[in-house]
């Protein structure tokens, strides 16, 4: 079981407060989405929980015991990271990338059993055509699916004991039918005891395969619950700033969300003022823009 207490962080360099007062917890068997606008401290988050940044208020327990004080080979077999940015720099091929998965299993040659676990990951990858590719020849898509499959590799293992996959935007990249696939193969390892934590930006994805979603903005959780407590048309509308409408989907038991494209009142002067580019680009200035240019001709 993973339990977060009370985590606040602020960015190094700014002292920004980049996630605030954060408490959840995620429960064997759970596949929690986590879902939120750009900036929400969503990312942050999960790095706290894969150990690239260091606490400072608040507390993260894995199986009992602080992640933090666990040893990190025997914690690298109940944990797997799949981040956003998983850039190699030399030749491996897809086969290889997997393997990486069982390095805290082996020293010099894998065992059959890391065999069995590569090949298993592979196949729910659906990468077995392309094992023998060099990494850098294959799509951004195939690439994202082949450190999905590494991070399902480094969490295939007898062992007793809950593991847990922390995924930041898995689906990038990906198209519609390994979304799918991918969101499958999470849910089937948390039924089989484990807990799987997803950043998602989809959230219609969220809304058929989370049993929770945990809704956050401005560095704090704004609202936890089923998805269908949590992905109502007032809470979306606030939390993303355009006007959401939600319906019960015609093929499964969950909500489905539609953005309309209309900002909230005062949201569009909001992203005006964050991104100031997009001042240019403005409804009013665009259509001055094309009366003045009618009157240069």
């Amino acid at each position: 079981m993973l339990k977060v207490h009370q985590l606040t962080w602020h960015a190094q360099r700014d002292r920004k407060c980049l996630l605030h007062d954060v408490t959840f917890a995620v429960e064997p068997g759970e596949l929690v989405v986590l879902l939120g606008p750009n900036g929400a401290g969503k990312s942050t988050l999960l790095r706290l929980l894969a150990g690239d940044l260091p606490l400072q208020q608040g507390s993260i327990q894995w199986n009992g015991a602080a992640m933090q004080d666990r040893d990190p080979q025997e914690l690298a077999k109940s944990r797997s990271v799949l981040g956003q940015h998983n850039a190699m720099g030399l030749a491996f091929t897809v086969e290889e990338v997997v393997r990486m998965g069982r390095y805290p299993y082996y020293g010099n040659t894998p065992a059959a059993s890391d065999l069995e676990a590569v090949d298993r990951a592979v196949q729910t990858a659906l990468l077995d055509p392309l094992r023998a590719r060099v990494l850098d020849t294959t799509s951004g898509g195939e690439q994202q699916r082949t450190h999905i499959a590494r991070a399902f590799t480094q969490v295939d293992n007898a062992a007793p004991g809950t593991r847990i996959l922390l995924l930041d935007e898995p689906l990038n990249d990906l198209d519609i039918r390994h979304q799918h696939a991918l969101m499958h193969a999470a849910r089937s390892f948390a039924k089989e005891g484990h807990c799987v934590l997803a950043v998602l930006h989809d959230v219609n994805m969220a809304a058929q395969y989370a049993d929770r979603i945990i809704l956050m903005k401005a560095s704090r959780i704004t609202a936890s619950g089923a998805p269908d407590e949590v992905l109502t048309a007032p809470i979306l509308t606030e939390a993303y700033g355009l006007n959401a409408q939600v319906m019960p989907h015609p093929c499964h038991s969950c909500p489905l969300v539609f953005f309309d494209g209309s900002f909230r009142k005062g949201e569009l002067e909001s992203t005006v003022d964050t991104y100031p580019g997009t001042r240019d680009f403005s409804p009013v200035n665009a259509r001055d823009l094309a009366h003045q240019n009618t009157h240069d001709r």
